[in-house]
């Protein structure tokens, strides 16, 4: 591979560079926008926090002054106490106006011109009191001379009116400049903006036209390269100009397809030896399930032997017998049922699931009752509870086996001389279905919940409950292989035991297993016929009796 001429910036530089225009725009352009977004604010505080504000004020103040003259011209007419009541609150709003407009502009550029309008009024007024009121208040009721003292105070009050003319002009002067200055303001904020937005589109449009050309333009080549590779084309060179990480990754693609082309030869050889060793396991299983079938018919002949031919013993010499002769012929014909049941368990154990093809929708509830009819006797006034169960995907066959189980186990360990007292149940608990058995039972301690799950584990001795101590394990076998999860739960009352399972909401498919059709027959005892094998399509179910019954004696 040739990745052509000199390598150019790697990505990390390209990156850094855009990195770097990217913040310089975003500081200028914040820079820009914020002087101008102070400036907008400043001009338009001074107009409708300063100068409106003071306007109004301003208003206020003429009224107050007019509010004196008339309040002073209706007492002079009438010499009223009660009219001077304007004259004396004009003053004192007069007063407090006259603060607030100094208050409003003592930080204003346009403060000075302003208080010294206000000045002027405040002089004016202060001439006309002086001139006209005080002499008049001071002045006995029969004074008359009230037609010099009116005409002294329209001249006087004319000019303050004039004062107020002067200060309105000057306020509104200097409200249009400052609307016009926030109107400045506002088109730079807005041109301002405008070139922030323009300048972000200028950098995020280089940005993205070097990034296609220096980094998307060479990984696009880069895929189109590999693409070739992967549709068979091993010989296709892969050349790529571009950032220095990308003609690395190229070089390193291309010596990933060189590795390829070389490992091609020895997959292919290992993909032959693994399905000649592939056929040879399924071969080896398939023999393997052969001769546990053959084998337990094998063990079981001898163990049938030994019960029937001390069955034989006990019937034709059993008068010749004391008690512990009989005693040691039971003990022996006990152990055969029991080896050859335990036999029987170990090969259904071994052989569940295996003869499973499809899983199919599985009615529970109707399973379930199929399960207590066949207890029928042992329910003998117990207490039954089936609450609706759902219908499930899985092997019905193997749901039968588990309920069989945890049923006969709810009946064997009930408490002596008391009925059985049974639920079954489930909830939904999101994907999963949570099952329950629940029985007033003899029950298990926390301790050995884990344990009785195992293959052979017994809590018990042979003399208090009969069985081989496979159930519990079978059980956890078929959930686990039906997708779900078993324990033993704290029993609901505190009494008894109660077994909880998963199983999927949703159906699944069985494991592809390859399982021959039928096993062959095993041997004959004694020359005799070749006994019908049983069909690996059906296996016994737990606790039915094997092919080969040691109860029965044989004919004397």
């Amino acid at each position: 591979m040739s990745t052509g001429g000199t390598r150019g910036r790697t990505l990390k530089e390209l990156s850094t560079i855009a990195w770097i225009t990217a913040v310089v725009a975003l500081v200028v352009g914040s820079v820009i926008v914020w002087v101008a977004f102070v400036s907008v604010l400043d001009a338009r505080s001074r107009v409708f926090e300063t100068i409106v504000p003071a306007q109004l004020a301003a208003q206020e103040l003429r009224t107050s002054v007019v509010d004196q003259e008339t309040g002073l011209r209706g007492y002079a007419l009438t010499r009223d106490d009660r009219l001077l009541q304007p004259y004396t609150a004009g003053q004192g709003d007069q007063a407090e106006i006259d603060r607030e407009i100094r208050r409003l502009v003592e930080s204003d550029p346009f403060g000075p011109l302003l208080v010294a309008r206000l000045e002027r009024v405040d002089t004016v007024m202060d001439d006309w009191r002086d001139t006209v009121a005080d002499p008049l208040l001071d002045a006995p009721a029969d004074q008359p001379d009230l037609d010099g003292t009116f005409i002294r105070s329209t001249a006087l009050f004319d000019e303050v009116r004039a004062e107020l003319d002067q200060l309105d002009r000057t306020i509104a002067a200097e409200r249009a400049a400052a609307r016009t200055e926030l109107d400045v303001t506002t088109y730079r904020l807005v041109v301002a903006v405008g070139a922030t937005i323009a300048l972000f589109g200028a950098v995020a449009f280089g940005g993205s036209w070097i990034l296609r050309r220096r980094v998307v333009a060479p990984i696009e080549r880069l895929v189109d390269s590999t693409d070739a590779v992967a549709s068979g084309q091993l010989e296709e060179p892969i050349s790529v100009q571009g950032p220095a990480e990308i003609e690395l990754l190229a070089q390193r693609v291309s010596d990933m397809r060189d590795r390829i082309v070389q490992e091609l030869a020895a997959v292919e050889t290992s993909r032959i030896e693994l399905a000649r060793r592939a056929e040879e396991l399924a071969r080896s299983n398939a023999d393997l399930e052969q001769f546990a079938y053959v084998a337990s018919h094998d063990l079981q002949e001898p163990l049938r032997k030994v019960a029937s031919f001390c069955q034989l013993l006990e019937q034709r010499y059993g008068d010749q017998l004391d008690e512990r002769g009989r005693s040691y012929i039971e003990f022996a014909v006990d152990g055969a049922k029991r080896m050859q049941a335990l036999i029987a368990d170990l090969l259904e154990f071994s052989r569940m699931g295996r003869t499973t093809r499809a899983f199919v929708p599985c009615d529970l509830d109707a399973i379930a009752r199929e399960v207590l009819v066949g207890f029928d006797d042992a329910l003998v006034g117990a207490t039954v509870t089936v609450e609706p169960l759902p219908t499930v995907s899985g092997d019905p066959t193997l749901y039968r086996a588990l309920l069989q189980n945890l049923v006969g186990n709810a009946i064997k360990y009930r408490v002596a001389d008391e009925p059985p007292t049974i639920t079954l149940s489930a909830v939904r608990d999101g994907d999963h279905w949570t099952f329950a058995c629940s029985d007033h039972g003899i029950g298990i301690e926390p301790a050995y919940r884990e344990r009785v799950f195992a293959v052979f584990q017994r809590l018990h001795g042979r003399g208090e409950f009969d069985g081989t101590g496979i159930g519990l394990a079978l059980c956890k076998r078929i959930v686990d292989f039906s997708g779900g999860r078993i324990w033993i739960d704290d029993p609901v009352d505190g009494v008894g035991t109660t077994v909880r399972w998963t199983l999927p909401v949703e159906a699944r498919h069985a494991p592809a297993v390859s399982v021959p059709a039928s096993l062959p027959a095993a041997p004959a005892p004694d020359g005799g016929p070749a006994p019908t094998p049983r069909s690996a399509a059906e296996p016994p179910l737990p606790g039915h009796a094997p092919d080969d019954d040691l109860s029965r004696s044989p004919t004397p």
